[in-house]
């Protein structure tokens, strides 16, 4: 329950984040006639914040926002110390494959519910789980 919150939480930062310049980037434009500017604008935009939120939140301070906000954070299974990057991005581009996905999503919910450590299959990807702060 505690990470769906989280989840939910981080999912409202990432739309206003991403939808508020670009709302403020389409008055712009449409008030400077540049047409053909918004679409590569609004990709560029939205693939940063894809690609840093959540790996540099993890790699950098254990976890999101909405982690971090409900005590949890991200930590490497085999020493309790924080993900690299890389790893931070590879568990954060394969939890969003895992839920575009139907079948592995399915997957992923029995894999975290039968996990004695409570780990998806993103977690398990990277050698990572989820711990209460402090512990």
């Amino acid at each position: 329950m505690r990470r769906g919150l989280a989840v939910f939480i981080d999912l409202v930062i990432a739309v206003a984040v991403t939808l508020g310049p670009l709302i403020a980037l389409d008055r712009i434009l449409v008030a400077a006639s540049a047409d053909g500017v918004w679409l590569p604008s609004a990709a560029a935009w939205s693939l940063a914040f894809l690609l840093l939120y959540s790996p540099l939140s993890v790699s950098r301070w254990g976890g999101t926002l909405g982690k971090r906000l409900l005590g949890m954070k991200v930590v490497r299974d085999a020493d309790g110390r924080r993900l690299s990057y890389g790893a931070a991005l590879v568990r954060h581009l394969s939890n969003l494959a895992v839920h575009a996905v139907p079948l592995l999503m399915i997957a992923h919910v029995t894999a975290t519910g039968l996990s004695p450590k409570k780990q998806g299959l993103h977690d398990r990807l990277v050698g990572s789980r989820v711990v209460m702060r402090g512990r």
